[in-house]
């Protein structure tokens, strides 16, 4: 067969099974997706980002200004509410990382020739999107209103990028956009280093190439794109200063909690770390991934080095992150960490069809699997529980009360159903935690009609001198938080 017909039937397949597997997740995560903002799957954060987006403020640090960017253009779709939308959003960039990840899963088979005979590539790449899909860490963030299905997307196209010898400009302005999404991304500075320095000729300049156009991405982005917000009052800050920008853009905020764990947890969050990883693409899709971790390093070292020093940095930070919820940071980092399932998958799928023909396609009973054992923890289609106790709150608040709030789920909810769905005006919701914040405190003192000498007031003697009735958020309880 004539290569340039070998060529076009390879861009075919993989273009079908591109669309095939995107499509497929769409479906699963239309179906167990909110209607609107949840507190299941770590989705606290979602009130204030669906806020952002929809007043054209900017959210908490350090600001996300590519996933603010996104937002607006799917907040304006006509259909659900808001906060439908930005989950509508969240799912569409993950079945597309879905789809970016079996792309360069047969991509990267190709080039370890040894690895598979091509009758086991396909189906290997089409079941290791599908087991990215249904991982029930990256599956939980597809469906909610957060920044981390976003940041799998970028993730998903900077390995994409590098595997396939993109040009340096693609690869630099992606991970310059990834890092919009989320600071962490700047870990996958090891898979990019790899990706750039591919070819023999020209490798310190299309390096340098990439890291400039990602560091002017980050510029343009985290600059122009937050002050062009600026005019929007936001409670984490005011942008338009250089101490106000960089107290946001840095996350001085959350500083505390950068290797704040106690050093006697470590072991018990690396267990953690451990058990969910394993999770992911259930115990046998591990033992594949690990296989195809060995295999990589023996085949192709430098990718196989690459990819754990970013999985393995990640990890670091993760783990030490003085937070419940740092694991979830590990999201970004698997449809990298997918290409080792991937590699794993084509050696199983090669032994099976030696045995059997096209018995490598019974490797997609393992995405089966894993529907069948996280759809129900997963599917969120019947909850409203965070919005119907926003709407309860506010719609039993006494006329001209003030909601006090210490948790963040509790606050962020109240903001979205009062600002963004109009719920009672004539309430004003102050959340206890930030009343400390210099630029959070005088919103809230000129909200209350107080002048400048009332600074030194608590939230409740801040209140009670206005003369306004108290609400307590957190007199009503919420839901307990379920690791995915």
């Amino acid at each position: 067969m004539p290569v340039q017909m070998q060529l076009r039937m390879v861009d075919k397949h993989e273009r079908i099974i591109g669309i095939a597997g995107t499509a497929a997740m769409l479906i699963i995560y239309g179906a167990t997706a909110p209607s609107s903002l949840t507190w299941s799957h770590y989705g606290d954060d979602g009130g204030d980002l669906a806020t952002a987006v929809a007043l054209g403020s900017i959210p908490h640090p350090p600001g996300f200004p590519t996933y603010l960017l996104l937002g607006t253009l799917f907040i304006r779709l006509p259909w659900g509410e808001p906060a439908w939308r930005l989950n509508l959003m969240s799912a569409a960039l993950a079945a597309g990382a879905v789809g970016l990840t079996m792309v360069t899963v047969r991509r990267l088979l190709q080039r370890m020739a040894d690895n598979a005979q091509p009758s086991a590539r396909i189906p290997a790449a089409l079941t290791t999107g599908l087991c990215l899909g249904l991982a029930p860490l990256f599956w939980s963030q597809a469906l909610i209103t957060e920044v981390y299905a976003t940041a799998s997307f970028f993730a998903a196209l900077v390995t994409a990028l590098s595997v396939q010898e993109g040009p340096p400009w693609a690869l630099g302005v992606s991970w310059g956009a990834g890092l919009g999404a989320h600071p962490t991304l700047i870990f996958l500075a090891p898979l990019v280093a790899w990706g750039a320095w591919g070819k023999r000729n020209g490798r310190a300049l299309r390096l340098a190439t990439v890291c400039l156009l990602a560091l002017l991405g980050w510029g343009a982005l985290y600059g122009p794109v937050l002050l062009a917000r600026s005019g929007t009052p936001s409670p984490w800050g005011d942008v338009s200063t250089f101490a106000g920008w960089w107290a946001l853009v840095s996350g001085q905020l959350y500083r505390g909690y950068l290797f704040k764990l106690p050093l006697a947890d470590w072991p018990r969050r690396l267990l953690a770390w451990i058990g969910l990883l394993a999770r992911q693409f259930t115990p046998a899709g591990a033992v594949l991934a690990g296989l195809g971790l060995v295999k990589s390093w023996r085949s192709q070292r430098p990718l196989g080095l690459a990819l754990a020093l970013a999985f393995g940095a990640l990890g670091i930070y993760a783990i030490g992150y003085n937070t419940t919820d740092s694991l979830v940071y590990l999201a970004p980092m698997l449809p990298p960490a997918a290409l080792w399932l991937g590699i794993g998958l084509a050696q199983a799928a090669d032994w099976l069809n030696h045995r059997l023909p096209r018995a490598a396609w019974v490797l997609l009973l393992l995405p089966l699997l894993q529907a069948l054992l996280f759809w129900g923890q997963m599917d969120l289609s019947g909850d409203r529980t965070a919005i119907d106790w926003a709407e309860q709150t506010l719609h039993q608040a006494p006329p001209q009360a003030v909601v006090l709030s210490d948790q963040d789920r509790y606050t962020f909810t109240l903001w979205y159903v009062h600002d963004v769905l109009g719920s009672r005006p004539d309430v004003t919701v102050i959340d206890v935690d930030l009343w400390g914040q210099k630029p959070y405190h005088g919103m809230m003192v000129n909200t209350l009609g107080l002048g400048a000498g009332e600074n030194d007031l608590s939230p409740e003697e801040a209140v009670r001198q206005a003369g306004r009735p108290i609400v307590r958020a957190a007199d009503l309880s919420g839901t307990e938080e379920e690791s995915p």
